[in-house]
């Protein structure tokens, strides 16, 4: 028995529109354009529900779920066009293609829709994945990440100084875990109003250093979270800082009485050499 079926459907109009998704799951449809050739892809959890509201897009499956992928290529003329597939899947063991299928346009239209589904769940245990759209070749696009029996991240950790002056640049490492093979992206809370946004995705157990200036005086709470590539996010790390050291000008009693330590100070030394006949 074959662990995926293909099946294509031609579509002789314009792509047919995606319906907006509601679940907080769902994620933004895949709008790419290469020499004049159009992409539209979804992940989805039904293929009947989906060819009838292909807006339905989630990125987690459960071990045993069928991942469900449409896509749909559009342009002028697709005529002699290689449309190819490549399942990307990462099990633990690095990300690796599992499966590929190439698909020809054999004639005049200007758009044409495929199906495919697997549950690669069962085949290759929990992992993340995506699918990758070539076309003659080369690549046109892809769909979001997708998990399979998917663990949110570990709380990541923060290190760096507890203590300093404002207007002082500080540089803290953040590290988080993730056990279901995932990179993960940090998102970082200054506690004064500014935030690093998420960045770049990393794979997990990478150290990350961001740096960072306080511009006024107080306590302030770092607080930083992440996220995998199917965005699950972690709890909350905080640290609490406070940066109550500034430069102060001395006031004039404290100018006088630096001045008196001064004198005396050279006072002690006068008396001693006076003591020993002017010798060190």
């Amino acid at each position: 028995m074959k662990k995926l079926i293909a099946a294509c459907m031609v579509l002789l109009t314009l792509a047919i529109p995606f319906v907006p998704a509601n679940s907080e799951k769902s994620i933004k449809h895949l709008i790419q354009e290469v020499n004049q050739v159009h992409l539209d892809v979804a992940i989805t959890t039904d293929w009947v529900n989906g060819y009838q509201d292909h807006g339905l897009r989630v990125r987690e499956f459960a071990l045993n779920q069928t991942v469900y992928a449409y896509i749909e290529v559009s342009g002028e003329d697709l005529y002699g066009l290689n449309i190819t597939q490549v399942w990307w899947y990462n099990n633990g063991t690095g990300l690796e293609k599992k499966w590929e299928w190439t698909y020809t346009v054999p004639q005049h239209w200007a758009s044409c829709g495929t199906w495919t589904w697997w549950a690669i769940g069962l085949d290759y245990g929990r992992g993340v994945g995506y699918i990758e759209v070539l076309i003659n070749g080369e690549h046109l696009g892809e769909t979001n990440w997708y998990a399979v029996d998917n663990h949110k991240p570990g709380t990541p950790s923060i290190t760096g100084p507890t203590e300093g002056k404002i207007k002082t640049e500080y540089e803290y490492t953040f590290i988080a875990t993730d056990d279901s093979f995932d990179s993960v992206s940090f998102y970082v809370d200054w506690g004064d109003g500014t935030t690093s946004g998420w960045t770049d995705y990393v794979p997990a157990g990478t150290e990350i250093k961001l740096k960072h200036a306080w511009q006024n005086k107080g306590t302030y709470t770092i607080k930083c979270k992440v996220r995998d590539l199917a965005y699950n996010e972690s709890e909350w790390a905080t640290l609490q800082v406070s940066m109550p050291k500034t430069y102060e000008y001395p006031t004039f009693l404290e100018i006088i009485f630096n001045w008196l330590k001064d004198l005396l100070s050279r006072e002690k030394w006068l008396i001693y050499l006076l003591n020993n006949g002017g010798e060190w």
